[in-house]
């Protein structure tokens, strides 16, 4: 890494490019060289293989496991509190999934394959303002639903008597809102 730091110059783009290559062993050179518009990727069936055929078959295997999850769960009326919970954390799931095998297999598993660079180069943009964003938004309530449902069971196995006042539907509802 020593070298590559030797040859940057002095603008900070070439710096953070560096930086994010060097785990790679890519020089200053190189990276200059994919940095341009005619930019070729190296390995894109290694790419095409991973992204679209395995996190592909693992969004799509995950999205009818929450959604069988999502109808199993809506014929059981015992404990409503825990049943919504887990409902919203797999809506959730599958919207994370969704996302994932858009963005994932979709956009750099797919597109590179069937040459359409053009439509990778277009939407781009729009996929790191946007789509991202609302990924990241996605997943840190998946997060939180986990973290509501953990302290949900808590509560009403750890502590019994109050957990009627506790777990309401009312508050569960709100608390999901919340997140």
């Amino acid at each position: 890494m020593s070298s590559a730091v030797n040859h940057v110059s002095s603008t900070s783009s070439d710096v953070q490019l560096v930086t994010a290559y060097s785990s790679y062993n890519i020089s200053v050179a190189d990276v200059n060289a994919t940095s341009s518009a005619d930019a070729v990727d190296h390995c894109p069936w290694f790419h095409f293989v991973v992204n679209t055929l395995l996190i592909g078959a693992l969004c799509v295997f995950g999205f009818f496991g929450n959604t069988l999850s999502l109808i199993v769960l809506q014929r059981d009326r015992r404990n409503r509190v825990a049943v919504f919970l887990l409902q919203s954390l797999a809506t959730a799931d599958n919207l994370v999934l969704c996302m994932a095998f858009i963005q994932l297999s979709v956009f750099f598993g797919l597109l590179p394959i069937v040459d359409r660079r053009d439509i990778q180069r277009a939407t781009a943009p729009y996929l790191i303002k946007y789509f991202n964003p609302v990924g990241y938004m996605v997943q840190c309530c998946v997060i939180w639903i986990t973290v509501l449902l953990a302290i949900n069971r808590y509560v009403a196995i750890c502590r019994p008597f109050s957990a009627t006042q506790w777990l309401t539907m009312r508050r569960t509802r709100l608390q999901v809102r919340v997140t």
